[in-house]
């Protein structure tokens, strides 16, 4: 327990050898406890304590075993201002004055927006973070569905998506409804998202932090390509401060253990490519199985 009040549930896993590498805080995804699904950063947590990094994985306020708090702060802001007693102690109880910020979904929007109000922090590793869509993204979201065996099936015979949504429009009287079925998202293409997830991304930027992003194809309604977060973000000066990955048969929670694998080299790898420094010589995270054409 850590934090104001020691409020924080918090797991530390350490190096067993003395390093000077980065320490990495992970976040929660969503509502979900800080092992991750399929206990990811349980394991990811271990192989990169034993790459040398100290890496601390805990529960916001009010999530898994951390009790909320009383505060008229936002949710956002009571989450941002958790992360930096997180960071506060990493470096009073170990003398690491240097952060990687790491996070799936939710978590990655928090680890990016905390990322560029934290001078410590040096990189973020982005597990599909929210992005809008573009007009490349719709090309390619278009050409799947036409080539869908499923879509036409459905069409033909009056099922699917198209003709519940087209049956719900209309009530029996006649008037025009929308039905309480109808997946709804975070409107991301308004100008106002854009502007705001444009100025924390040059924050970021600015702040000199590296950026990791993963994308899966998980999240199919929001992301299908690889430089689709530079597209939607045009005001933003990623330069040589991104890197990316697509990986287009993996699912949002990185169910399969060799995609999880493959996840781990990834971000083994660009941790050691940008941080190279004062390593533990045990420094092979994961090497994940052979996957091919997971990238495009």
């Amino acid at each position: 327990m850590l934090g104001q009040d020691e409020a924080l549930a918090a797991i530390v896993t350490r190096p067993v050898m003395e390093a000077h590498a980065p320490a990495i805080i992970i976040l929660n995804t969503g509502v979900a406890h800080r092992v991750g699904h399929h206990r990811k950063f349980v394991t990811l947590s271990r192989r990169l304590a034993r790459a040398g990094h100290t890496v601390v994985r805990f529960d916001f306020p009010g999530l898994g075993d951390s009790p909320a708090m009383t505060t008229d702060a936002s949710l956002l802001e009571g989450n941002l201002f958790a992360i930096r007693e997180v960071a506060n102690w990493i470096e009073q109880a170990f003398s690491i004055d240097r952060i990687i910020m790491l996070g799936l979904c939710s978590g990655a929007d928090q680890s990016v927006i905390y990322a560029g109000r934290d001078t410590r922090v040096k990189g973020a590793i982005l597990l599909d973070p929210s992005i809008p869509r573009t007009r490349r993204y719709h090309i390619n979201d278009f050409s799947r569905r036409i080539r869908s065996r499923a879509l036409w099936t459905n069409f033909l015979s009056g099922k699917g998506r198209i003709w519940d949504y087209t049956r719900s429009l209309f009530r029996k009287d006649g008037a025009v409804s929308v039905s309480s079925r109808q997946f709804s998202r975070p409107n991301l293409e308004h100008p106002e998202a854009i502007s705001f997830l444009e100025g924390v991304y040059q924050g970021a930027i600015d702040n000199g932090v590296n950026l990791l992003g993963i994308f899966t194809a998980g999240q199919e309604y929001q992301h299908n390509y690889r430089t689709q977060i530079v597209d939607a973000l045009p005001k933003v000066h990623f330069a040589d401060r991104v890197s990316l990955h697509f990986l287009r048969d993996c699912d949002h929670t990185f169910i399969r253990e060799s995609y999880r694998n493959y996840m781990y080299s990834l971000v083994a790898d660009w941790l050691l490519s940008e941080f190279p420094d004062d390593r533990s010589p045990n420094h092979g995270v994961a090497s994940g199985d052979d996957i091919e054409s997971m990238e495009f």
